[in-house]
């Protein structure tokens, strides 16, 4: 699962680099004195907008929404695994989408950090909750995206996400929480242990 997760954000990770070197495959050059520039804004709220969608089931805001021209790909594992060849077939997107929604899965976006925008296109990584009904919890999702500003409207063009990969690290605040109460109880514990041979003491 690990190895999976890496190969699509590792594979993402490549797209964003040459799409914020070159700008999007396919795209048109900007007319003379017109500029295309994707800001910050644009990029954050169109990916609020597409998890908005995406969580009401709305396929008709989502077609809007994913580029269609310069689509690169949407990729996630399992559950409703959709990798390689398939992560980049437009065509079967949007069928795609509503038997998710028909898995009520839901996206809780955590945190959205823009990577960098030019005259073609802005690159994100992100954080969120993943839920679905076919057999995910709430789980923690890291993942990179892509929206295209090439053409008008903008739309996105990528996006991949992949289970958070499980560290040690995370149970650091239990085992402070676990130290902090045995430290406590010892405490206590000695503080009665003590005042009883006070009282032996004070009766001998």
């Amino acid at each position: 699962m690990r190895r999976q997760t890496w190969l699509i954000l590792a594979s993402s990770s490549v797209l964003v680099l040459l799409a914020a070197c070159q700008g999007v495959p396919g795209a048109t050059s900007a007319s003379a004195g017109t500029s295309n520039l994707c800001s910050t804004n644009d990029v954050r709220q169109l990916a609020e907008r597409f998890i908005d969608a995406f969580n009401r089931g709305d396929v008709a805001q989502l077609d809007l929404l994913v580029s269609d021209q310069l689509f690169a790909w949407y990729s996630t594992d399992a559950p409703g695994q959709r990798l390689n060849a398939e992560a980049k077939d437009r065509g079967t997107l949007m069928a795609y989408f509503a038997a998710r929604h028909q898995q009520h899965e839901h996206l809780v976006l955590n945190s959205l950090d823009v990577n960098f925008t030019n005259d073609r296109a802005g690159g994100f990584t992100f954080s969120l909750a993943r839920s679905a009904d076919d057999g995910l919890p709430p789980s923690r999702y890291i993942g990179k995206g892509e929206v295209q500003c090439a053409t008008r409207p903008i739309s996105l063009a990528v996006w991949a996400m992949a289970r958070w990969p499980w560290s040690p690290i995370e149970l650091l605040p239990e085992a402070a929480a676990v130290l902090l109460l045995g430290a406590t109880v010892a405490a206590i514990l000695l503080w009665r242990r003590r005042s009883a041979q006070r009282r032996m003491h004070v009766g001998a």
